[in-house]
């Protein structure tokens, strides 16, 4: 499985590169959201989109990749990349009056049948 992961200029993404490696013993490609033209993203089996400073709008080739591979590979975005996909099937992002960036905090699992959550501990903390 070829992996790509759309680097949005953050500190970040290598976290993700790492874990990406880990669960799947493949070292992903890497690319800067400005660095890779738009028709060599068909190679990749899978997208992931990483987090980065901004707006969605202001980060290269991100919103362009969703809108031209959705439906026909999984994509996967976190932070900046997750807004870029709300964005592009027509939701909106709107500024937190309080702002929670790297702070740790108790998640919750509610739905604990979800595949999403399988081998999920009920409690676990998560950086926001």
């Amino acid at each position: 499985m070829k992996i790509l992961i759309l680097d949005n200029y953050d500190s970040f993404t290598y976290n993700l590169v790492h874990m990406v490696e880990k669960i799947t013993g493949n070292f992903p490609a890497v690319f800067r959201n400005d660095e890779i033209p738009i028709e060599e993203v068909a190679k990749y089996d899978v997208i992931m989109l990483s987090p980065g400073p901004g707006i969605p709008d202001e980060a290269g080739i991100l919103k362009e990749v969703i809108s031209t591979y959705a439906g026909s590979k999984p994509i996967f975005g976190v932070c900046l990349g997750l807004q870029a996909i709300t964005e592009v099937f027509g939701g909106s992002i709107v500024n937190l009056e309080n702002v929670f960036h790297g702070v740790a905090t108790t998640m919750r699992v509610t739905d604990k049948e979800a595949i999403l959550f399988k081998d999920i501990p009920e409690s676990f903390l998560a950086a926001r």
